[in-house]
């Protein structure tokens, strides 16, 4: 009787809690949206979206001598003829990034007009999303709703979820996407339908059966239109399937594929005729990292679904919490091994493995830095919340005082670790998800001290990215001087201070050497220089 009453009492807290996350959640996605670092990465967002070639925005600025940084700035604006051929053309000129998010994108700042914010604004609405679809995927996967409420307690305040939310780029999406298909695919497998009170089928269970194999086909194209990376995810399906399936099972996984890639195809198409510019793109994840390096990373990953505290790779930090972490994730699937269906839990494994093995095994068998990257991890992470949301929902309704107790607290702890770090982050306005624009307001911040800086820069694979992504972070009339990669410059007087952003030892050698003045760093570890 005690422990009924108990477990009632949780059960509303549960509930009250729900909604606290839930608007937490919300919330810290929509803080500070507009004033984080727009970095390299979304730079190139916008001027695919708005239909501008990246060589040609090159070509033009090399003919000027000087331009500003409104100038920059206005090439993130929709050209004066709006076509989306224009749109098209750059996006196949980047086959390694399916169009869907872009194409999204481009309706959507088609309304609300560019901006950082509205670039960044439909990628906080995924973010939102993943919010229901997390509800309703652990629905279908552990067929509890207070599973499921404890999952998206967890993803709203998740670090992870809460960075991509706020960037512009496909990731969130992808999220969104990710759940969806998982969840069509648990509930095409069950076969469940909608009845009527009377118990008469309202569908016939043939129909039901094929809507949902054909609900799973569509989620698993959309995926693929995405990122290429869905692959792992499909590979991940595909294996739950043959593991816990029947042979018809099999049969309409294997229809469900087909269909996808057939919606897929013309996207295949643009990859094979463009292999080039694929390999060309991609080819930064060969470049070889130590393995002790890539492990520091691998632990980061996981990690950062439950906490991010933005500290360096070679603080303490790294080598304490990731394991705690792991131990938490090891004894959650160890605990629902013993209470939970074989296929619930081997979706959960393979789901969680997969896509994560895929990224890391090439790394270790070939060399390369694939992994390096956290948020081709989402799929991982994504499932390390839903199978620690399993566990707690084992424990936090247990009959046993003794496992109630330590579940709310082990619970307590996860969402204080996901607000703390969320707080830091979204009130941050930078992280280390900008990557190599994490010090661009830092940079801003030394340039808009002077008088009438003028700011030195090579073209090449990042030099536009990280120019256009400057120049927020500094005055309108900055002036900025692009370079092509090995050109040394005409230094043109009138400026109270010149500064060299992102500079290459070559380069700085060769300003100090045709100025006759020293070349120093302008301020603390960060790659802007100023000429002396």
């Amino acid at each position: 009787m005690v422990s009924s009453r108990s477990i009632a009492v949780v059960k509303k807290r549960l509930q009250l809690l729900f909604v606290v996350c839930l608007l937490v959640g919300i919330g810290l996605r929509c803080t500070n949206v507009a004033h984080k670092v727009y970095w390299h990465d979304e730079v190139f967002t916008s001027i695919r979206v708005l239909g501008h070639s990246g060589p040609a925005i090159e070509d033009r600025l090399l003919q000027e001598s000087v331009v500003t940084a409104a100038d920059l700035q206005a090439l993130q604006q929709f050209p004066q003829i709006r076509r989306w051929g224009d749109t098209w053309s750059a996006l196949a000129s980047h086959p390694e990034h399916p169009p869907l998010f872009y194409v999204l994108e481009r309706l959507w700042v088609g309304i609300f007009s560019p901006s950082v914010t509205s670039f960044r604004a439909l990628a906080v609405v995924f973010g939102l999303g993943v919010l229901p679809l997390t509800y309703w995927m652990c629905q279908q996967l552990w067929q509890d709703r207070w599973a499921s409420t404890i999952a998206t307690c967890l993803m709203a305040l998740s670090p992870i979820q809460l960075l991509y939310a706020q960037e512009a780029r496909e990731y969130s999406l992808w999220a969104c996407l990710i759940l969806f298909a998982s969840g069509c695919l648990l509930r095409a497998m069950r076969g469940s339908g909608r009845y009527s009170s009377d118990a008469v089928v309202v569908r016939s269970p043939r129909v039901r059966v094929l809507r949902h194999w054909g609900l799973y086909s569509v989620g698993l194209a959309l995926m693929l239109y995405t990122t290429l990376l869905s692959v792992l995810v499909v590979v991940a399906h595909g294996l739950y399937v043959l593991i816990c399936g029947s042979r018809q099972h099999w049969q309409r996984w294997a229809m469900a594929l087909g269909g996808a890639l057939f919606v897929f195809s013309p996207w295949m198409v643009v990859i094979l005729s463009n292999q080039s510019k694929l390999n060309s793109a991609t080819e930064w994840t060969s470049f070889r990292q130590p393995l002790g390096q890539l492990i520091k990373f691998w632990g980061l990953h996981l990690s950062s679904a439950v906490i991010d505290l933005g500290l360096p790779l070679e603080s303490l930090y790294t080598y304490i919490v990731p394991p705690i972490i792991l131990v938490l994730l090891l004894v959650a699937l160890w605990q629902l091994l013993l209470v939970t269906a074989p296929t619930t839990l081997a979706f959960c494994i393979v789901v969680l493995m997969v896509p994560g093995l895929g990224l890391i095994l090439p790394d270790l068998i070939n060399g390369g830095q694939l992994s390096v990257s956290t948020r081709y991890f989402i799929p991982s992470l994504l499932m390390v919340m839903v199978i620690l949301a399993g566990w707690l929902r084992q424990l936090v309704l247990s009959d046993r005082g003794v496992y109630r107790l330590s579940g709310q607290g082990i619970f307590a702890v996860l969402l204080t670790l996901g607000l703390v770090s969320g707080t830091l982050s979204a009130a941050s306005f930078t992280w280390w998800n900008k990557n190599i624009g994490y010090h661009v307001n830092t940079m801003g911040e030394v340039i808009r001290q002077t008088a009438q800086p003028l700011v030195i820069a090579q073209l090449g694979s990042t030099g536009l990215g990280n120019s256009i992504s400057l120049s927020y972070a500094v005055a309108p009339e900055t002036g900025f001087m692009l370079l092509e990669a090995g050109q040394v410059p005409d230094i043109p007087p009138g400026y109270s201070d010149y500064f060299i952003a992102y500079g290459t030892g070559d380069l700085l050698d060769a300003i100090a050497a045709k100025t006759g003045r020293p070349v120093v760093l302008a301020g603390g570890d960060y790659p802007l220089w100023r000429l002396d």
